[in-house]
């Protein structure tokens, strides 16, 4: 499998917005956010725009995925989350 980058640039921003937003990202991997199929993802938020929780919800059978080939289903099940010095937030699925 290839290596994948991808780069979020954050202009006018602080140091500590943007590594608010790396640990959001980092969360969302590590809960499989990016894996979901057939479903969905909520995130919910508190009082201080910090995220509280993930819920997913996914259907376990639909007629209309009966033949899903095993390919589709692969998920990001390695990756890194880091930031970089130019303050760019950075995801790679190694």
């Amino acid at each position: 499998m290839k290596e994948g980058i991808i780069t979020i640039k954050l202009e006018g921003v602080t140091l500590e917005q943007t590594e608010r937003c790396r640990q959001m990202i980092h969360k969302m991997f590590e809960a499989g956010v990016f894996n979901v199929r057939n479903g969905k993802a909520i995130l919910n938020f508190d009082s201080d725009s910090n995220m509280a929780d993930i819920e997913i919800s996914m259907k376990t059978w639909s007629r209309k995925h009966e033949n899903q080939s095993q390919q589709e289903l692969i998920g990001l099940n390695q990756f890194i989350v880091e930031m970089a010095q130019n303050q760019s937030t950075i995801a790679k699925h190694i």
